[in-house]
């Protein structure tokens, strides 16, 4: 009898736990390099609008196509860390105030953002206020 020829002869377990472990440390290296991405951050087609208040006194409502995508990549920015600590005050409110009518709310100072409930540390400090800042407020305050 003829032997039926195997497709998957490069097939083994051992390549496939390799593969596996290979996966598992390219992510810790890259957590520990970039610091854990922000999930759930809405989506522009998503958005109506989006409210930016600094200081609890300055109010920023951003309706511009351009400027709501501009903040959703300043957004993009927020990594933050597993371990560390986490001080202040938010002194940076941002409030995507979606189609469907619910809010989304991130806070941020220099060194943390409020996110959820929870407070993070921020990997990049001083980088997302920054930029807000420069973007949507006068520096001359």
């Amino acid at each position: 009898m003829k032997k039926a020829k195997k497709s998957w002869k490069f097939f083994s377990w051992e390549t496939l736990c390799l593969i596996i472990v290979v996966c598992i440390l390219n992510s810790v290296i890259w957590i520990l390099f970039h610091g854990v991405p922000l999930v759930g951050l809405p989506k522009k087609e998503n958005i109506k609008s989006i409210s930016i208040i600094h200081n609890n006194a300055e109010e920023r409502i951003i309706t511009n196509d351009k400027d709501i995508e501009l903040l959703i990549s300043a957004a993009n920015l927020l990594n933050y860390r597993l371990f560390g600590e986490t001080a202040g005050k938010p002194i940076m409110s941002v409030t995507y105030h979606l189609k469907a009518g619910d809010d989304v709310t991130i806070e941020a100072n220099d060194t943390t953002i409020w996110w959820h409930g929870k407070t993070y540390p921020i990997k990049e400090t001083d980088m997302f206020v920054s930029i807000i800042q420069g973007l949507f407020f006068d520096l001359a305050d």
